[in-house]
């Protein structure tokens, strides 16, 4: 019962749509704030068994309005409960810090509640927050130690008393920050069960989604293969033959992908010589087709394996189509380098090259595919003539 209520109260502001970031820190400022109010009544509690009513105005004024924390987070949001508790809380800390003295002790409460505003502000999001609940530390800093070296309050309370007080306070503080730490560290690991539980699920959907466009890809050629089969057209032949080729390509990038443990990237090395086997075996026919792969082991994410592998795709399969024409065999090689973040993929065959005339011709769809694709890869390329055609294609790393 009491497990449930005090459960609901932590999760006072908790709405639909907010990010998972926001809800911990919501449910964690919740938390603080309850351990701050309870701090609150022990303090009234035994100030009033020690003869010390005076010091329950600070602590009925925190308890009278320290819950629009929670109000900030139902109709605001948690920012605004962030900095009403933290700028209370050290309010009311620097008051009983001047009020008791050092030898109170009363100090040590800012520890606990400085470590939780660490935890609770560490994010790239809640930095500029953080400097400036920080800023405010150091001011109240400044004051207590001016008000200590300069007796700007001297307390009446006898050594006995201030003794009482020192123990209760050492006492208190030290449960404090140990409650604060409890709840930080259960929040943050239940945080980090629901993301690796969602990372899990979308690791999952992604594996799925991999799976059907292989699939569907896959129907997509074995349906240009019965079309090509279906007609008597050799140049119809050879056009679905590039079809079925350029979707062959990034159906192994899909096929690839859900293969590996790895569902970000694909290894660019293992896709190539798959690649080439698949084309090697798709053209057939009476000329040999060698090709020489020399590529470091380099992942690339799906946006940058797509783009390439269709560029591969379009560099052998016109090596076929025209380097065989002078040389019994066709000679392609492969290079696949990394340089810092750049990647740089040489093709090379030993056809005649290839024309000016050819590279602007406007109908020449694989040279057009092969700068479109570039432009995707935001990357830079070239073709030589250099004893045949040389690609060289150069592009950063996402």
């Amino acid at each position: 019962m009491i497990k449930a209520y005090l459960n609901k109260i932590v999760n006072i502001g908790v709405k639909p749509g907010l990010q998972t970031w926001e809800v911990y820190l919501m449910r964690k400022l919740n938390a603080i704030t309850i351990i701050a109010l309870v701090n609150n009544i022990i303090g009234i509690v035994f100030f009033s068994l020690i003869g010390l009513p005076q010091f329950n105005l600070e602590c009925f004024i925190v308890l009278a309005i320290g819950p629009m924390v929670f109000v900030f987070n139902k109709y605001k949001n948690v920012i605004w409960g962030v900095y009403w508790f933290y700028i209370l809380g050290y309010l009311y800390l620097t008051a009983f810090n001047l009020h008791m003295g050092k030898d109170s002790f009363i100090l040590l409460f800012f520890f606990p509640v400085i470590i939780s505003m660490i935890q609770l502000l560490g994010r790239r999001e809640l930095l500029k927050h953080l400097i400036i609940l920080s800023s405010l530390v150091v001011v109240c800093a400044v004051v207590i130690v001016f008000s200590y070296r300069y007796h700007w309050f001297e307390s009446p309370l006898s050594k006995e008393t201030i003794q009482d007080l020192s123990i209760f306070m050492i006492i208190l503080s030290f449960i404090t920050a140990i409650a604060f730490i409890i709840v930080v560290v259960t929040e943050s690991m239940s945080q980090e069960r629901l993301i690796k539980n969602m990372l899990n699920e979308k690791e999952v959907l992604l594996a799925e989604v991999y799976h059907r466009v292989k699939n569907n890809m896959n129907i997509v050629t074995s349906l240009l293969n019965l079309k090509k089969d279906m007609s008597s057209s050799k140049e119809v032949q050879e056009a679905l033959d590039d079809c079925r080729n350029r979707v062959y390509s990034m159906a192994l990038v899909h096929q690839k992908m859900y293969n590996s443990n790895n569902l970000e990237s694909l290894n660019f090395k293992d896709y190539i010589n798959d690649l080439v086997k698949d084309i090697k075996h798709s053209l057939g026919g009476t000329k040999k087709l060698n090709v020489a792969i020399d590529a470091e082991n380099i992942n690339l994410e799906l946006s940058n394996a797509i783009p390439c592998g269709l560029i591969l795709n379009e560099l052998i399969t016109n090596a076929y189509k025209h380097a065989g024409s002078h040389e019994a065999a066709i000679q392609v090689s492969i290079e696949l380098k990394k340089n810092g973040n750049s990647i740089n993929l040489v093709v090379r065959d030993n056809g005649p090259g290839i024309t000016n005339e050819a590279l602007n011709k406007p109908n020449a769809l694989g040279i057009e595919l092969i700068k479109s694709l570039t432009e995707q890869l935001e990357g830079k390329y070239e073709f030589a003539n250099r004893n045949g055609l040389v690609f060289s294609l150069s592009f950063n790393q996402a």
